[in-house]
């Protein structure tokens, strides 16, 4: 019996319905408790009412759905999920978001530690995710490790901002020919991103990450629109990305190497364009987590980070609006970033009258082999 009315356990009444496999429909709107992870398998479409909401239980400190081998043992392939709010209630885990930020490194990934990843898979082929919102997790929204063929798009995230690293999609490697498109809403830390490795409390697998497409990402007041990170000698090549808008407050796109991992950094051919988002001024209130706010104003808009080693990178129809002063660059490479071959093609930036933006910001060490305009950098004051 499913109770939906946010009460009662509706655990085991789902879990039984996802035991059956096939077409599974939840239908009937209202809010279902969950205490324990819901485990979906191969051969399974998930159909969930736009007004049915899956709540995690106060201190229930569970993902709300993951893969049956998602831990290993072997593999899953033909899952889909559509529709539903997901709600990871992170204000009744019991958790200070302060601490967890501050030892979020402390742990290695196991499966059955919580760091709050709301909804997740691994070692999966065929997966759809679509026309979900997702809410309030403690940190990942939706991680997916080790997968091939997936698709995620229509995404609507609603997050309270009250912890950090609070991703919308993560992207684990090995991951390949996946589509991740219309993405909206603000998440309190990276709407995507994609790393061949992770933090140690989430490296569920590593790898190169292959083949992926994304399009229409849109927040206000975000973090950073997407994250690409590589390092332990996995290569991260062949990504576009068509498609940024909104507001941020630290990047448009940041490719990198996390903290300090060892091992080759590589990407190649990557694709940007049609990027029309604005650098946000926008502070965030008190309630909400605020710890890497310092760093803010002085993220570049595409920034090519810390041992940031590229081969063919191109960059078009780019263009910033400026309506306030900032530190941020346009473009921005750190002192061991590396581009073999960098193309931009129709890169403008727009600011008000009285208003600075530095368009450019080369650190002594930064290497670009060879650098190719197609209509050069363009700024425009509007008055």
């Amino acid at each position: 019996m499913l109770y939906a009315d946010g009460i009662h356990d509706d655990t085991l009444s789902l879990q039984a319905m996802l035991d059956a496999r096939g077409i599974v429909t939840v239908d009937k709107p209202g809010t279902y408790l969950i205490t324990k992870t819901l485990i979906i398998h191969s051969n399974t479409r998930f159909i969930l009412s736009p007004g049915a909401k899956l709540l995690a239980a106060p201190m229930s400190r569970c993902a709300l759905l993951e893969n049956e081998h998602f831990a290993g043992g072997g593999r899953d392939e033909n899952i889909e999920i559509v529709g539903g709010i997901w709600d990871g209630n992170c204000d009744e885990m019991g958790l200070d978001a302060f601490y967890e930020s501050e030892h979020r490194l402390d742990d290695p990934f196991d499966p059955k530690l919580f760091k709050g990843k709301l909804i997740r898979f691994a070692r999966i082929d065929r997966l759809i995710l679509s026309r979900m919102t997702v809410r309030n997790p403690v940190s990942y929204g939706i991680q997916i490790a080790d997968a091939r063929g997936f698709v995620v798009r229509d995404i609507f995230f609603d997050y309270n901002w009250h912890f950090g690293c609070t991703d919308g999609v993560h992207i684990n490697g090995p991951s390949y020919d996946g589509v991740i498109e219309n993405l909206a809403g603000t998440t309190n830390d990276d709407m995507i991103g994609m790393t061949t490795y992770d933090e140690p409390h989430a490296e569920v697998t590593l790898g190169p990450i292959e083949r992926i497409s994304i399009r229409n990402v849109s927040a206000v007041n975000g973090y950073s629109s997407i994250r690409l990170l590589s390092g332990e000698n996995f290569p991260m090549r062949d990504i576009h990305i068509d498609g940024i808008y909104g507001t941020y407050r630290h990047h448009a796109v940041i490719i990198s190497n996390h903290n300090g991992r060892p091992g080759k950094v590589w990407f190649d051919n990557l694709l940007i364009e049609n990027v029309y988002a604005t650098k946000s001024n926008t502070p965030l209130t008190p309630e909400c987590h605020t710890r890497w706010e310092q760093y803010a104003d002085t993220d570049a808009y595409i920034a090519f980070g810390r041992d940031a080693i590229c081969g063919n990178v191109t960059v078009r129809n780019l263009c910033r609006n400026q309506e306030h002063s900032t530190q941020s660059a346009l473009f921005s490479f750190h002192a061991t970033s590396r581009i073999d071959r960098l193309l931009l093609d129709n890169i403008h930036q727009t600011v008000a009258e009285g208003v600075t933006a530095p368009i450019w910001l080369m650190k002594e060490g930064a290497v670009i082999k060879t650098l190719i305009e197609r209509d050069s950098i363009t700024e425009t004051v509007e008055k």
